[in-house]
């Protein structure tokens, strides 16, 4: 049996138990999937929340010269993410710590985030909000995100649970099946730590450029229409999904007011949902989720849809 298989053979949790996989990879862009982990578990208000601790250690590093036996490996990499909770006063609060080998981080990460009682999987990402490097979410967070095959929650390498704010979770919505899940997920979650959740749905016709024969106070009107119907039709599709969480419209470009909400309800994370796209997709454009787990101030997370 597997190490992974063995993980998954435990007795089954029960059902309103909310287990975390904590990927742990002892570089400082861990320090905030850590802290974020903590508060979590600090803040649950069931009783029924379980941190997983889980460092893999890839197959070929076994097969160096000069490595030490399998077993001291493994042992070796236990401790040092034992003495990585540690040094963020975050190990009481995991309820197991494993190294585990693995033919690949992303599969063997994903495969722990699938498992049937794993409620989301938390990774750290590359870059701080300030860091102005190009690449910011990093190999495994990115690959993650593709696959989607749990809730993946992406946090900034410099979160202190200081940082997370007072407020509400923000639920990123769009109007459908996805917008649903996600506010589902929210509310849950938010049952669980003791906060609201809040739907916040973006709507993006863009601004009027080059047309200046028509006077402001057209386009003025033109959004304060679109901002009493779209309110409405947010708050009908809520009541039709039967969620009970305060909606919020914005308008404007997504992403950026998205962040902007959650400074000003100084939310605790976002959510939102994804669009699966693939390559040729990515090429042309953007995910929503990348784009905000990349670089946003607060862990965010995202989440498949339940019919997927």
């Amino acid at each position: 049996m597997t190490e992974l298989a063995e993980l998954s053979s435990r007795p089954g949790p029960p059902a309103e138990l909310m287990r975390w996989v904590v990927a742990i990879d002892l570089r400082p862009h861990s320090h905030g999937a850590i802290n974020f982990a903590a508060w979590l578990h600090q803040n649950d208000k069931t009783g029924q929340a379980a941190l997983e601790a889980l460092h893999v250690i890839e197959t070929r590093l076994f097969e160096l010269p000069e490595a030490p036996s399998r077993a001291e490996l493994l042992g070796r990499a236990k401790q040092a993410t034992i003495a990585a909770l540690t040094a963020r006063n975050a190990v009481d609060a995991f309820a197991h710590v494993d190294a585990i080998e693995g033919d690949d981080v992303i599969d063997t990460l994903a495969a722990a985030g699938a498992l049937a009682s794993t409620t989301g999987l938390i990774i750290g990402r590359r870059g701080a909000e300030s860091d102005d490097r190009v690449i910011r979410l990093g190999k495994v967070a990115r690959r993650l995100l593709r696959r989607l095959e749990s809730p993946v929650f992406v946090v900034p390498p410099d979160l202190e649970r200081a940082h997370i704010g007072a407020g509400p979770i923000v639920c990123a919505v769009d109007l459908d099946q996805h917008g649903v899940d996600v506010a589902r997920f929210g509310e849950r979650l938010g049952q669980a730590i003791g906060r609201q959740a809040r739907l916040v749905h973006v709507v993006d016709k863009g601004d009027p450029i080059g047309i200046e024969y028509l006077p402001e106070i057209t386009w003025t009107d033109l959004r304060d229409r679109a901002r009493a119907t779209g309110q409405a039709e947010l708050n009908r599709w809520r009541d039709e999904a039967g969620l009970t969480a305060y909606t919020l419209l914005a308008q404007g470009q997504t992403v950026p007011k998205l962040i902007s909400a959650a400074r000003e309800l100084d939310a605790c994370m976002i959510l939102c949902g994804s669009r699966r796209l693939n390559l040729a997709q990515r090429i042309w454009m953007s995910s929503i989720g990348s784009t905000l787990a990349a670089g946003a101030h607060l862990p965010v997370g995202v989440i498949p849809s339940a019919r997927e």
